[in-house]
Formats: structure tokens, C-alpha cells, sequence
């Protein structure tokens, strides 16, 4: 009986790690605003040199996550973009990007 239960335990501890984790925290949002520096086309991300994130981060040069294809197509570096970083848990990517005309 005890190795019955030996391996049903196991059997449910192997299924509930093959489970995919599913991040049920809301969604936060806030305004960027920065310059693109460089693109990375095999993560669809890029590196933008962003002002200070009200409530969230200092200004400072990190990498985002792209999620929509349509904005990452429309990114070069050097643009200077507004939009929304989008906050959930741990995981963050930016969207509805807008490009704007470079300050004078």
C-alpha cells in the first residue's frame, strides 16, 4: 500500500510542474517616454532610453519586450516613441507606441 500511494504522489507532483503557470496578477499600466536605441529582431525587443516611469522606475536604458508586431515593424533606432509599459507580476512589455517628433 505505501508504494501505491508513493507513486500516486509523485504522479501528481510530476502533472502539477508540467502545468503551465498562468500569471493571474493585474495588469498595471504606465506612460514611457524615451528614444529607441537598438533593436533586437529574434526577441522582438529593443533597448529604449526612457525618461523616469511615473510610480514605477527611474530613467535609465533597459530592453523591452515588443509584444505586437505591428509596433515592433514600425521601430527604428534613433525614434523617439511614447506608449504604455504594460506591468504584470514580474514580466513587463511595452505597447501602443506612438512615434513623436524629436524635441529641438
Amino acid at each position: 500500500m505505501p508504494r501505491v500511494f508513493l507513486t500516486l504522489a509523485v504522479a501528481a507532483v510530476a502533472a502539477g510542474c508540467s502545468q503551465p503557470k498562468t500569471n493571474t496578477a493585474p495588469v498595471v499600466q504606465h506612460h514611457i517616454d524615451g528614444e529607441v536605441v537598438r533593436l533586437n529582431a529574434d526577441e522582438q525587443s529593443a533597448v529604449i532610453k526612457h525618461k523616469d516611469i511615473d510610480g514605477w522606475m527611474k530613467a535609465m536604458t533597459m530592453d523591452y519586450a515588443i509584444r505586437d508586431k505591428a509596433d515592433f515593424a514600425r521601430l527604428h533606432p534613433g525614434d523617439h516613441i511614447t506608449g504604455t509599459v504594460f506591468v504584470q507580476g514580474d514580466e513587463f512589455w511595452v505597447g501602443d507606441i506612438h512615434d513623436e517628433p524629436a524635441a529641438k
